[in-house]
């Protein structure tokens, strides 16, 4: 039931469909991706497909973009807002007698630097299978789903994970995990996260594990090569065992880094940090680490390969090992 329902969240997510501007031009054609900006007489698209466009605006028929814009139009008029095409003309902003208007008087157009640009959604799932029979058998389904809507100063994520492995009919993995996060930040370095993290790992003899936390971010550094973000928090966490191990149940605190750096446009590197100790009567403390290098494949906008490792350590684990160590490698496809 718990393999079932995720391969629906997945299916879910694959199903989304994926929203752009559009250009209607005169031969008939769209054209779809991100439209820069419209300068003299030429609009400049930026797509997946085919790296960035220029079209004469005289064989443009029409264009849409959710995204708000400032348009000079002749007479020394200026508009803002989203486009929606009309016929032969479009719509600017709110709708007025004065918001439509033909393509030909539109002089120039740019993204609107007074308002925030429209919060994009991310999605990215990635999937990893091996079988193999003879001296040895073994079978491993690996799964693994991102949905991020993202904006300048915010960010809402939601995670799935999920992982099977047997060798020689001996599970040595069976684990399932999902969670969400949210932060926003109301200064340049200054914001506020609220997360919750779900799990059960029959290897580690955790039926549920549940973690909530809630604090204050600092967002460190924040440039287009690297960002980094620490927290700080205060939590809940519950732990049912399966083994004769009493369950968990106290508050936490909630410790955590974000470290992103962008070497070059070949390769990339995201590191995470979490601690969570127990407090108020507990004494297990759960430690987390994962670092992972990306690299694009093709052009980097939809395929990539992650190398990574991820260490897993609790003071007081419910099985013999405190440490945990996972080496992967991953297959991923992303899209907006």
């Amino acid at each position: 039931m718990r393999q079932f329902s995720l391969l629906i969240f997945f299916a879910l997510i694959l199903s989304s469909s994926v929203i752009a501007d559009v250009l209607k031009i005169s031969d008939g054609s769209r054209l779809s991706g991100k439209i820069i900006k419209v300068e003299d007489g030429t609009v400049i698209l930026k797509t997946t497909y085919a790296g960035t466009i220029k079209v004469k605006q005289s064989e443009v028929l029409s264009f849409e973009t959710e995204d708000p814009v400032l348009a000079n139009l002749k007479g020394g008029k200026t508009v803002t807002g989203s486009v929606k095409s009309k016929g032969d003309k479009v719509r600017i902003g709110e709708e007025n007698s004065n918001s439509l208007v033909s393509l030909t008087q539109i002089l120039s157009l740019k993204p609107d630097p007074g308002k925030d640009p429209k919060k994009n959604w991310i999605f990215s799932a990635g999937f990893d299978l091996l079988g193999k029979q003879g001296n040895i058998e073994e079978m491993s389904l690996g799964a693994n789903a991102l949905v991020a809507r993202k904006g300048p100063k915010d960010e809402l994520k939601f995670i799935a994970e999920y992982e099977d492995r047997e060798k020689n009919t001996e599970k040595t993995a069976d684990r399932i995990a999902g969670g969400a996060s949210y932060e926003y930040f109301f200064k340049d370095s200054l914001g506020w996260y609220l997360r919750s993290e779900l799990e059960s790992d029959d290897i580690t003899s955790v039926n549920l594990r549940s973690t909530t936390g809630a604090g204050a971010s600092y967002r460190l550094l924040n440039r287009d090569k690297q960002t980094l973000v620490v927290r700080s928090g205060l939590g809940y966490r519950f732990t049912d065992y399966q083994t004769i191990k009493d369950d968990e149940s106290s508050l936490t605190l909630d410790l955590g880094l974000t470290h992103n750096y962008k070497f070059n446009d070949i390769v990339s590197i995201a590191n995470q940090l979490s601690y969570v100790p127990g407090i108020g009567g507990s004494g297990n403390n759960r430690f987390v680490h994962d670092s992972t290098l990306v690299f694009p494949i093709g052009n980097g906008d939809h395929w990539s390969l992650k190398l990574g490792i991820k260490n897993e350590y609790e003071t007081e684990p419910a099985v013999s090992e405190k440490l945990d160590t996972t080496y992967y490698s991953k297959m991923s496809f992303s899209w907006k």
